[in-house]
């Protein structure tokens, strides 16, 4: 009997030991410390054929030490100086370029302009062309190399240092975004806190709800403006629109509900056929708070496409700190 309690006393724990670390729950490109790779314009000595290979090999070296991802903050990025040790023709037929490169890799807080950490390697390249040869010296940068391992450790440790240490700085910074109507960005940088920064984590996801709220409520009341304004002019198909955007967490639901219902009558009054417009719902399966986390989200991952993550957006950093 007695080992029998003992059995049941092991597996209650196991099971209590396993929720507790799955309700962390997985973590997503968003919410994760993850690297940007990218070849400033900055960057001399770096031919325009063998950037997107020398971005390719840095979001490798990421990739391979745990910090790639589809969606990241851009501040925090690997990117590369080159400097020419030298260059030489070979006496052969035909002759071949041979390029002998230094490549420095940073991992940097593009906003702060602080480098996190740096390491060198020295490749060296042969072609037939100047281009050709600086595409071979840069195939032969191992990503995999040891010593990417702790470049990359380093910055990863000192991003979230910098999460931990300017928590209230991040929250007061999101506030005030918030305070200006700027809510996709607001939502945006408090869902990038990493959830390895824990308490900080925490601490935005709690702001990021009260945030979404204003959001939705603010969103709610632009859209019935429209959608009023549209039906005022007969246009259903216009107020449509606006009503597609009002989800059942916003607090003028019930009034958008009533105007679809108003709509509706109407135009089944003049002989029209059935409007077949209906209001978002949500899937009774999943809890209000949870989507309520899933549209915040979204929102910022929006954001981030249109602002952080396209390519207008990246050529407007200011790297002149980096390559002087």
């Amino acid at each position: 009997m007695k080992k029998i309690l003992i059995f049941i006393f092991l597996l209650l724990f196991v099971s209590l030991s396993s929720n507790s670390q799955n309700s962390l729950g997985k973590t997503d490109d968003l919410g994760r410390v993850a690297l940007a790779a990218f070849v400033p314009d900055q960057a001399e000595g770096i031919p325009v054929s063998t950037r997107q290979l020398l971005q390719n090999k840095m979001l490798q070296i990421a990739v391979q030490n745990g910090l790639g991802a589809s969606g990241f903050n851009p501040r925090f990025c690997i990117v590369p100086m080159v400097n020419v040790l030298s260059k030489e023709v070979t006496p052969t037929a035909p002759p071949m370029q041979v390029v002998n490169l230094e490549i420095t890799f940073y991992i940097v807080d593009a906003i702060s302009k602080t480098i996190f950490s740096q390491t060198a390697i020295s490749v060296k390249g042969v072609g037939q062309t100047d281009d050709k040869a600086y595409i071979s010296g840069i195939r032969n940068i191992n990503a995999k190399a040891g010593q990417f391992k702790g470049f990359v450790e380093t910055g990863k440790n000192k991003v979230i240092e910098f999460y931990n240490s300017q928590c209230d700085v991040i929250l007061k910074g999101a506030q005030a975004l918030a305070g200006s109507k700027k809510y996709e960005e607001a939502l945006f940088v408090l869902l990038s806190v990493p959830d390895v920064c824990r308490e900080c984590f925490d601490k935005c996801m709690d702001l990021s709800t009260d945030v979404y709220k204003e959001y939705a409520n603010h969103a709610c009341s632009v859209n019935m403006s429209g959608a009023r304004a549209a039906w005022a002019n007969m246009d259903a198909d216009k107020a449509a629109g606006f009503l597609a955007n009002i989800t059942p967490d916003m607090s003028c639901y019930g009034d958008a509900t009533k105007l679809v219902d108003q709509i509706t009558q109407k135009m089944l009054a003049d002989g029209a056929n059935v409007w077949k417009f209906k209001m978002k719902r949500y899937d009774d399966a999943i809890d209000l708070q949870k989507m309520t986390i899933l549209a915040s989200r979204d929102i910022a991952i929006a954001w981030a496409n249109a602002y952080y993550w396209s390519a207008q957006a990246k050529f407007a950093w200011d790297w002149n700190w980096l390559y002087k």
